[in-house]
């Protein structure tokens, strides 16, 4: 089988953070899984959300654009076509991006370009659920890794499979966090 892979590095954290796991995604073992048996990955795509500076100091400037490439760079490390999503700040001050939507046309390019057998997505978001069922009409299934309590029954629907996000990264070495224990009382905490 070949596979293009997308993930929703957003979701994931947002997911994982809620967890209390590590929310970093070892891009590289979840390769190596999916290749386990023979099979192709050939491709893997994740966003990396360009975030607009806290002010507009130098220094800001440069903590945000250095933030923005340490990451993407990591990513790139383990082998992801990262798609940069700038974001911009809105008059109420939130935050905008479009990673989603530019995940999903990156993934339905290469879907086309490149004929997979499936598509595995690492997502929620109901939003995916029109690229779903568009590459199934050409021939390309999905399966989807998500948490199933989060999970879009849209985007359910539309799936050939759903595996739950905790199982699949838990065995690939992932896990909760352990945090130390706290001291004893009158003991300062270690810097």
């Amino acid at each position: 089988m070949k596979y293009v892979v997308g993930v929703d590095a957003q979701f994931v954290r947002y997911t994982l953070r809620n967890a209390n796991w590590d929310p970093h995604v070892p891009y590289r073992e979840l390769v190596n899984f999916l290749e386990e048996s023979g099979d192709e990955v050939l491709d893997i795509f994740a966003p990396a959300i360009r975030m607009p500076p806290a002010t507009m100091t130098d220094a800001d400037i440069a903590r945000s654009y250095e933030g923005f490439i340490r990451y993407s760079e990591a990513l790139r490390q383990q082998g992801v076509n990262v798609i940069e999503a700038p974001a911009k700040r809105a008059a109420e001050g939130a935050v905008k991006h479009s990673d989603d939507n530019r995940l999903m046309i990156r993934l339905a390019l290469s879907c086309m370009r490149l004929r997979p057998d499936f598509l595995v997505l690492v997502a929620a978001d109901g939003d995916y659920a029109p690229l779903v069922w568009g590459l199934r009409e050409e021939g390309i299934r999905t399966k989807l890794i998500t948490d199933p309590a989060a999970c879009a029954s849209a985007l359910r629907a539309a799936v050939y499979s759903v595996s739950n996000i905790f199982n699949v990264l838990g065995s690939l070495g992932g896990g909760p966090i352990e945090t130390p224990p706290a001291p004893p009382p009158g003991e300062p905490e270690a810097v």
